[in-house]
C-alpha cells in the first residue's frame, strides 16, 4: 500500500529498492532492508522516511528466518514467524520510483525481540493494528512522527513453527512450503 499525489492504494513495488541516483538497476538487489538506527542518515533511505509519499505497508502473514541444520552438511531449516493466533499484518517500508518507471521498495528491521534474537539479531518493522497503519501513511506525520512505530514487536505477540524445507528451492512456492515434512 502506498500514497502518493495519485491517493491511497495498492501498489507492485519490486522488492530491493532502487535509490533514484541509482546508475544501475541491479543496485537495488542489496537495499532489501533498511536499519532503524541508521534511517535518518542513509543516502539511500534518509529522504524517504521523512516524506510521508515514500512510506509503504507490505501485507504479510509472517516472516522467516534460518536456523543451521544439526547435520552441517544439510542445508539451514526454516523457522516461520507469525502472529500469535494467526492474522495479517504490515511491515513498514519505503519505496521510490527509478527512472520514472521502476517502482521498488525495502522494508524496515528493527532490533530482535526475544524470541527472533537465538536465530537471528534483526526483525521486521511489524505494524499489526490499523491505527498504525493508518500513521505510517499519514501525510501529516514526518520522520520523528511515526519514528515510535519503528520498535520490535513485543515476543508474546508472535509465534514460530518449523517450515517445509523445500522452502529453501526457488523451484518450490506456495501453501505446502507452510507444512512441515
Amino acid at each position: 500500500m502506498v500514497q502518493d499525489r495519485a491517493g491511497r492504494r495498492s501498489a507492485l513495488l519490486r522488492w530491493g529498492l532502487v535509490p533514484r541516483w541509482a546508475r544501475e538497476l541491479n543496485t537495488g538487489l542489496s537495499m532489501i532492508n533498511a536499519r532503524v538506527e541508521t534511517l535518518a542518515t542513509s543516502r539511500a533511505f534518509g529522504g524517504l522516511v521523512e516524506r510521508p509519499s515514500h512510506r509503504c505497508l507490505v501485507l504479510a502473514d509472517g516472516f522467516y528466518e534460518w536456523i543451521a541444520s544439526e547435520d552441517p552438511k544439510q542445508p539451514r531449516l526454516p523457522l516461520r514467524f507469525s502472529l500469535a493466533g494467526g492474522g495479517s499484518f504490515c511491515f513498514a517500508g519505503l519505496w521510490t520510483t527509478w527512472r520514472d518507471s521502476v517502482r521498488s521498495c525495502a522494508v524496515i528491521t528493527v532490533p530482535a525481540n526475544e524470541l527472533v534474537a537465538p536465530v537471528h539479531d534483526r526483525m521486521p518493522a511489524l505494524l499489526t493494528e490499523p491505527e498504525a497503519w493508518e500513521a505510517w501513511l499519514d501525510p501529516a506525520l514526518d520522520a520523528g512522527g511515526v519514528a515510535p512505530l519503528l520498535a520490535p514487536l513485543p515476543a508474546v505477540e508472535l509465534e514460530v513453527a518449523r517450515a517445509n524445507p523445500v522452502l529453501n528451492h526457488p523451484d518450490h512456492e506456495g501453501p505446502d512450503c507452510l507444512v512441515v515434512a
